[in-house]
């Protein structure tokens, strides 16, 4: 029967030329459908799981520390710096317990601590009233800002100043010495170094290491009391700060004999506004930077010079670096004033939609007399909030130094373009892009933090201490946060999303805590609007990367049910195809058909007959796909599994099979003496209509060859039903995919449209 089928097509090369082109564009459509697009697909799913991952996989939070921005699924940069405690110990060793969870990373963030660099005492010679001026600037990224201190001493007199208060002038103070502020957390050493390779990042400069088991919390009850605790240090600083100390002489002649006489008179001319206004000449001025004196600080404690790495001699480390001290004066002993506090935010009509559909305005705080005099009756971006109601009862701490890490070590994502803002050890960032009246900034300015813990940007913690430190300091409830790495989620899928969704729905089930699914988020670029403070003019709009939660899954899931419904949708047409070519080539060969009943073969044999044919077609159609797609695979080099590259040549013999299902059906109807017909004729036609002009002929010729008009319909139908499906999906990703930085990122790497042209 082999010999007698390539006989037959060899005598109408016409018809066998036209199986081979159809045979040739099904067998390209496959290849193009399954290689190439599964080829953008990987893409898609690669840059999902790859370039926008998180170093956990769920966040759980306390309860009450949801936003009005979470209503859109949407978390501020860096929130985790506004959460201050309530997540406890045994909240903690429960959520550990849980099955599945490889990895549950707490972080509590404790507090501002100050550090300060002691550069020795100026010296001074003659008696004198002095005054020291401290000048310091900061650099946001937009403009300077310059605070001004001054105060009054003084000097080689005999002054009784401790027991006269209204004078305007204080004890003596020849100290050169710069004050920075830090943000306190503590980790649990172990679960950090699982999840971000802490212990990996540790900076090799003189004894500095990580975390050990050796490292214990301490009490020293004496002078009232402090926490001593061991520390890792950022050595990475984000404050653009000079400081400038200038000692001043008053033009006011004093010595020991006549400075009760004088000083009598400054208190009568009201102290301060008097000193304050009197000329005086530089003795001396000292200038250091932050990034110098947070070297200084790093070459006092480790001993080793930050830019060589050689040992510093003891002399010269005591004549450069006298002391590292904390606001007590000594033994590094300083004090955690503020907690963290979140930011507040409105919604607010956004200037450019198309642009920045999500567009919030930052509540500031008016402050009352129940804070410490820096925000006393002012205005500012978050609620200071003191870590305890009086100020004797602040937590005196000794943070003892045991090492200094390098943040870009660490195994999380350090790509600015895609990283997601939501790590404890980088600054959210935030770009001037309108002034306050819509005016675009060419080129846009980028904020810097300027230190203030209740800012608009805050700095990522500075030191690292253990949770049991923390718990110490804070409470019953020292945990701020938790981050969940979960077992068996090593991709994005659906499998995945289900397993967190379980084991998030284990932890607020057990904990009463709120959970957030990170993996699938991507940045989103919002706008917020920042107004001025106490009476200032506003600043204007900033650009931020802000988390758009579950926006990867989401793309990943229209991605996946777009392409499976392409390719249903294509192989329905390329059926619908074979059909049809089958029903013409039998209507074609009926009468053959006939001549071989009428000399003895049977139905059956005609339907074999054209089974084997479809059979060979679709063989031939399958070696050229595996060809095609083999050549694809080479010289791309793209990566195709092996089940799906034996589905995609035998999806083109299974649609020549089923193609010829209808045309064997068919050829049961048909009876020998056809073979003495000449042409085509029906004995079944029926007319509803008389037919009276070209249009109602036509209608009852469509209804008189029903079964091939529904045939014609469905042929047409199902190729414009495909391109609208195409049209859809390219619209509907369109629109997903531009609601994130992530799908921006895809439609700009292959986008929604080509993606649906390359299924074309």
């Amino acid at each position: 029967m082999i010999r007698f089928i390539w006989q037959n097509w060899w005598r109408r090369k016409e018809r066998f030329i036209l199986l081979i082109v159809g045979a040739f564009i099904i067998s390209a459509g496959l290849t193009y459908l399954i290689g190439l697009s599964e080829t953008n697909k990987g893409t898609i799913v690669d840059t999902l799981q790859q370039r926008w991952s998180a170093s956990y996989d769920i966040i759980v939070r306390p309860e009450g520390t949801h936003s009005v921005t979470e209503e859109k699924k949407l978390l501020e940069p860096n929130y985790l710096s506004g959460l201050s405690g309530g997540i406890s110990i045994e909240q903690y060793e429960t959520i550990k317990d849980i099955p599945g969870i490889a990895v549950a990373a707490p972080i509590s963030l404790i507090g501002y601590a100050s550090y300060e660099v002691h550069y020795g005492d100026v010296e001074i010679e003659g008696p004198g009233i002095y005054r020291k001026i401290t000048e310091t600037t900061i650099n946001n990224g937009l403009y300077e800002q310059t605070e001004v201190r001054n105060y009054h001493f003084p000097h080689n007199v005999n002054w009784d100043y401790f027991n006269k208060l209204d004078y305007g002038v204080g004890a003596p103070s020849l100290d050169i010495t710069v004050r920075s502020d830090s943000l306190l957390a503590g980790i649990d050493p172990e679960q950090e170094a699982k999840l971000v390779g802490l212990d990996k990042a540790i900076i090799p400069l003189g004894t500095s290491r990580f975390f050990e088991e050796s490292d214990e919390y301490y009490y020293d009850p004496i002078n009232g009391g402090h926490h001593e605790f061991p520390v890792i240090v950022n050595q990475q600083t984000f404050v653009d700060k000079v400081e400038t100390i200038t000692f001043e002489r008053l033009h006011i002649p004093i010595s020991e004999e006549n400075a009760d006489e004088v000083l009598e008179e400054v208190r009568e001319k009201s102290a301060d506004d008097y000193l304050h206004s009197i000329e005086a000449e530089v003795v001396e001025t000292f200038t250091y930077t932050g990034e110098e004196a947070f070297r200084s600080f790093i070459n006092k404690n480790t001993g080793v010079d930050w830019e060589t790495g050689e040992v510093i001699p003891v002399e010269l480390e005591e004549e450069e670096t006298d002391n590292i001290v904390g606001e007590s004066g000594a033994d590094n002993i300083t004090s955690v004033v503020f907690k963290p506090s979140p930011l507040e935010y409105q919604e607010i009509a956004s200037p450019y939609a198309d642009r920045w559909p999500y567009t919030y305005q930052v509540v500031p705080v008016q402050n009352g007399e129940d804070v410490v005099a820096r925000y006393r009756d002012k205005e500012s971006y978050r609620e200071p909030v003191l870590i305890e109601e009086e100020f004797i009862n602040f937590p005196k701490i000794k943070p003892n130094w045991i090492g200094f890490y390098d943040a870009s070590k660490l195994t999380i994502s350090k790509d600015p373009t895609t990283e997601l803002p939501m790590e404890t050890y980088r600054p959210a960032t935030a770009e001037f892009v309108m002034d306050k009246d819509g005016n675009p900034v060419n080129p846009p300015k980028l904020l810097q933090p300027i230190g203030d813990p209740n800012n608009f940007l805050t700095e990522p913690p500075g030191m690292l201490t253990t949770i049991e430190a923390a718990e110490k300091i804070l409470g019953d409830k020292p945990i701020s946060a938790i981050r969940i790495k979960v077992a068996g989620v090593t991709d994005l899928s659906d499998e995945s999303q289900e397993i967190l969704e379980k084991v998030a729905a284990e932890i607020e089930s057990r904990t009463g805590l709120i959970t957030d699914i990170t993996l699938g988020s991507s940045p989103q670029l919002a706008l917020t609007f920042v107004p001025g403070l106490n009476g200032e003019s506003d600043i204007g709009w900033f650009q931020q990367p802000w988390v758009n939660i579950g926006s990867s899954i989401s793309i990943f899931r229209e991605t996946k049910i777009g392409f499976s419904g392409v390719v249903a949708s294509v192989i329905a047409v390329a059926i619908v195809y074979v059909w049809a070519s089958g029903i013409v080539n039998l209507l074609a060969r009926r009468k053959e058909f006939a001549v071989l009943l009428s000399i003895g073969w049977r139905p059956g044999q005609l339907s074999r007959l054209l089974f084997i044919e479809s059979s060979i077609i679709g063989l031939f159609v399958a070696i050229i796909s595996w060809m095609m797609l083999g050549f694809v695979h080479i010289s791309s080099e793209t990566t195709i599994t092996f089940t799906r590259f034996l589905w995609t040549g035998l999806f083109g013999l299974v649609i020549y099979m089923l193609g010829a299902v209808i045309p064997m059906v068919l050829t049961r109807n048909i009876s020998p003496y056809e073979a003495m017909r000449s042409g085509e004729i029906s004995s079944t036609s029926k007319r509803l209509f008389r037919a009276k002009g070209i249009n109602r002929m036509a209608f009852n010729h469509f209804i008189g060859k029903w079964k091939r008009s529904l045939l014609s319909v469905i042929s047409i139908a199902l190729p414009t039903s495909l391109l609208a499906v195409f049209l859809y999906i390219t619209f509907r990703l369109r629109g997903i995919m531009y609601t994130s930085m992530l799908g921006e990122y895809i439609a700009l790497e292959i986008g929604p449209a080509h993606y649906v042209v390359s299924i074309l």
